[in-house]
């Protein structure tokens, strides 16, 4: 039976919408700082000091890394540009990468952005009433094991909460696609611990703890600390240790920049350490929702978990110009380099942890390469048709019913 027109005209201004949001969110992967909603950039971190030689090694929990930003730092974009180009290609003419892999990569996300993007919560407060570590479970769950061209991840089985084979959303019918396990890594003589999810043995995902409340109340500081998921030394130094831990797994890999996830207050971060030229990077945070009454997870944490899930076929590793912006984590640690070269451990590793949160300043100056120039302009075309053709329609197509 054919369409109804009005069918027609609804289903033709929802894909629209889905498309220029996408778009939009594309363009704040690789365009100029402060155009787009939500503009994800990559700041370099230096080491000014760190626990990571202590004389009898340190758990993550008491990890201590005192770090500074470079002044200059990079679009998101810049180290995922073979999975820009396929998100760009996709964008203005629906084309399919022909390289199987990168394809069903593709079609994952496109089946989550046509599919439910949502969290089915009764009550949407219910979802900001979860832990750190519920709500990184969550998201392990409902979008990246969405979004992985393979969905089994590892839990810690040490972690407090746990539902059996129940997703922590409620729901009977869902069903978590990992299984609890021994997800210690490290080596007792250096940084070491147990990761609280890892994603298809190449991925850390971790929970980022609130501070504690004043007896008097959220201060300020701590407002913007509840928001400030960055300069964590937990999660910085488990993205140091899981870089050279897939380093020495995967020697052949063309590049060894190492991604790491955070989930921290309706936001992640994503850490970087490239263990071959020992360069440290931070993205700006991203708003894991559409706003904060909604379940809804955002456009652009979907784009950045995609690429960052997917990082083995998607990311083409660091920029050359910014080789040169060294952590200086190899000085810091070169009484011990050999062991974290060498030595380090996948699972029967012991150790406690527990999180801790620092505020970090923006890069000043944030440079494209001339592929995200080139990529920023298209989108925009492609962005402004679309706006242009949806504004005296899609908003009531929308709200209209056949």
């Amino acid at each position: 039976m054919a369409m109804s027109e009005p069918k027609k005209r609804r289903k033709e201004a929802v894909e629209s919408y889905d498309r220029r949001h996408l778009v939009s969110a594309l363009l704040g992967l690789c365009g100029n700082v402060g155009l787009y909603k939500t503009q994800i950039t990559l700041t370099p971190l230096k080491i000014k000091n760190c626990n990571a030689t202590a004389s009898s090694g340190a758990s993550f929990s008491k990890a201590f890394c005192d770090t500074e930003p470079y002044n200059e730092g990079i679009v998101f974009g810049d180290v995922f540009q073979t999975g820009i180009k396929i998100l760009r290609n996709f964008a203005i003419t629906k084309k399919l990468p022909e390289e199987r892999q990168m394809c069903l990569a593709l079609k994952k996300l496109i089946d989550f952005i046509n599919g439910e993007r949502s969290i089915n919560f009764k009550d949407p407060r219910n979802l900001h009433n979860l832990s750190e570590t519920e709500l990184t479970i969550l998201v392990a769950n409902h979008l990246l094991g969405n979004l992985a061209t393979s969905s089994c991840y590892l839990v810690d089985k040490n972690c407090t909460g746990k539902r059996g084979d129940k997703c922590v959303c409620g729901e009977d019918s869902c069903i978590m696609t990992g299984e609890y396990g021994d997800t210690s890594i490290g080596n007792l003589e250096v940084w070491h611990g147990n990761l609280d999810i890892i994603i298809n043995n190449d991925l850390a995902v971790e929970p980022i703890e609130d501070p504690p409340e004043s007896p008097g109340g959220k201060s300020a500081v701590e407002v913007k600390m509840k928001t400030a998921l960055r300069k964590n030394p937990q999660i910085i130094s488990q993205t140091i240790v899981f870089s050279f831990l897939q380093k020495k797994r995967h020697p052949d890999r063309e590049n060894f920049l190492i991604p790491c996830i955070g989930v921290g207050n309706s936001e992640l971060i994503v850490m970087f350490y490239d263990s071959e030229h020992d360069v440290l990077l931070e993205s700006s945070s991203v708003p894991l929702f559409e706003n904060l009454y909604s379940c809804e997870f955002s456009y652009s944490s979907i784009l950045a978990c995609w690429l960052t899930v997917n990082y083995k076929i998607l990311c083409t590793g660091l920029v050359e110009e910014f080789k040169n912006c060294k952590s200086n984590f190899f000085t810091h640690a070169s009484e011990k380099i050999n062991i974290y070269e060498e030595k380090l451990k996948f699972q029967n590793v012991n150790s406690m942890e527990s999180n801790e949160l620092k505020l970090v300043k923006v890069p000043s100056k944030v440079k494209p390469t001339p592929l995200m120039h080139e990529t920023e302009k298209m989108l925009l075309e492609v962005f402004w048709s679309l706006s242009d053709s949806s504004s005296s329609s899609s908003a009531s197509e929308l709200n209209s019913t056949a």
